[in-house]
């Protein structure tokens, strides 16, 4: 159920240009940019601040909906530069910064998520939460393209079936993005995202289709999914798949390589198919407890 148009949030244009001047595009420098994160949650870690995956993932069964104020749909259509440098600042690293079981030392995986509210709320995929195998020890942060870094403090919100989940972070002030449910097939969009550590990664393509799954296959309920041909991979789980105004339309969050031949010494990949969730789950997720009481009113 998309989030009631009267809980409108006003945005002080003097933020949306002092966020969209700070993350003019320029050479990304990967390599530095990782160390620049991972520093800063060495130092969030020896300060306590940081919340353990295990917590976090705790909180899921508790954490269903939450209110969040509705950001304005965005009506201009731009051009790839411009669409990039809108939505950059407002996209976070969603990641775990984990002691590794092979090597002894510290590092930070990366995946992908983005600002929906001013208090600090981030948007990304449930199953971002869980720490990987090799993991002995991890904690979740978000950064920003700059270097900086909040720590996870807690799960808002999430909905398993749709992998997608809510998280509080202390980052006040970015700038949100607008969620829009409406998308058709064929539509221009674009994604930005963080794939195999290849921070700030820009693609584009269009609505492929929208489809229903049952999962499990005897669920009651079809969930509505996107398909779409803006290139994302491993590292982007979270990310927003954006239409020509920047309004947030899916969240990519999976892919699929269709194989000629699946015993054939090499692969015969024919295409590989991406995943987004609706934003109307994500909206659902940031309509408030009201919101979820009616909704599971018999009609």
């Amino acid at each position: 159920m998309p989030v009631a148009l009267c809980r409108l949030v006003w945005l002080p244009c003097w933020l949306l240009a002092s966020a969209l001047a700070a993350q003019r595009p320029g050479p990304v420098d990967d390599a530095q940019l990782e160390q620049r994160i991972t520093a800063a949650c060495a130092a969030l870690r020896a300060a306590g601040e940081l919340h353990a995956c295990p917590e976090l993932v705790a909180q899921v069964a508790h954490a269903t909906v939450t209110s969040a104020p509705a950001v304005p749909l965005r009506r201009e259509p731009l051009g790839g530069a411009e669409l990039y440098e809108r939505i950059a600042a407002s996209v976070g690293i969603v990641g775990h910064y984990y002691l590794c079981d092979e090597c002894e030392q510290w590092h930070f995986a990366g995946a992908s998520g983005f600002w929906v509210a001013t208090d600090g709320a981030v948007a990304t995929c449930h199953h971002v939460l869980a720490a990987d195998d090799g993991m002995r020890e991890a904690f979740l942060v978000v950064a920003d393209l700059s270097g900086q870094v909040w720590p996870v403090q807690k799960v808002l919100a999430a909905d398993v079936a749709a992998d997608l989940c809510v998280l509080q972070t202390p980052a006040r002030e970015r700038v949100p993005l607008p969620l829009r449910g409406d998308v058709r097939v064929g539509e221009r969009v674009a994604c930005l995202s963080h794939p195999d550590h290849q921070f700030g990664f820009y693609s584009e393509g269009v609505v492929a289709r929208h489809y229903l799954l049952r999962e499990p296959p005897e669920a009651a309920e079809a969930r509505a999914w996107l398909h779409v041909t803006c290139d994302f991979a491993r590292g982007s789980s979270g990310a927003p798949v954006v239409d020509a105004c920047g309004n947030v339309i899916g969240i990519a969050d999976a892919t699929t390589t269709v194989v000629y031949d699946e015993d054939a010494d090499v692969a015969d990949t024919q295409m590989v198919f991406k995943t987004a969730a609706s934003a109307r789950a994500l909206q659902a997720l940031l309509a408030g407890p009201a919101a979820a009481t009616d909704r599971a009113q018999p009609r």
